[in-house]
């Protein structure tokens, strides 16, 4: 064989492994574009949810879009108490550091801003004298370390309404955080699963 037919054969060969490296690079394209909206199912708890039901709001301060998601929950009212509880869990198992503690009546201009008394105490929410008298409403927000996001968590005494402001715009996420807040459950296998929906 002469010179000039391996070198057309080379270069042949050469074009044919080139195209087909084209081919395979396209072809991926086209399943990772087909697959961009396939969400890989969560493995949910074989249990019924305690969340009833959630609406999902926004509002803009600036330039920044607050989300805000207000969940029903499937359980009966919960008191003062119980959100103290509930706070000091949260501080415990998923916030790294509480920057506001607001409680408030049901009445204009009572919020009241606790963090700055709360930060030069040691001794955790669950012991906070200033949470001592029950009061309309409580919320904690700070740096969540599950959502790697700021987050602010409210309760409203006597109903079942619990309240989620963040910047994350994703309702099945925030879902699975709040079941797992409800549940207690940070830090286990059972963590950010969703549950069962109710049925009404």
């Amino acid at each position: 064989m002469d010179k000039a037919t391996i070198f057309s054969l080379v270069t042949t060969a050469l074009g044919i492994i080139a195209c087909y490296a084209v081919y395979l690079f396209m072809d991926r394209r086209r399943q990772k574009k087909a697959n961009a909206g396939v969400q890989i199912p969560q493995k949910m708890l074989d249990d019924t949810s305690y969340i009833q039901e959630m609406k999902h709001l926004y509002g803009k301060v600036g330039f920044v879009v607050w989300q805000q998601y207000d969940f029903l929950l499937a359980t009966q009212h919960y008191g003062w108490e119980t959100m103290v509880d509930w706070a000091a869990y949260m501080e415990s198992a998923d916030i790294d550091k509480i920057d506001s503690i607001v409680v408030a009546d049901m009445t204009e201009d009572s919020a009241v801003e606790l963090a700055h008394v709360y930060n030069q105490t040691k001794g955790g929410l669950k012991n906070f004298e200033r949470l001592a008298e029950e009061r309309g409403s409580l919320s904690i927000a700070g740096h969540s370390r599950t959502l790697n996001e700021s987050v602010k968590i409210g309760w409203l005494n006597q109903t079942r309404v619990l309240r989620v402001f963040t910047l994350i715009n994703d309702e099945t996420l925030i879902t699975r955080y709040v079941e797992t807040a409800i549940r207690r459950t940070f830090g286990t296998k059972d963590a950010m699963k969703l549950a069962q929906p109710v049925k009404l």
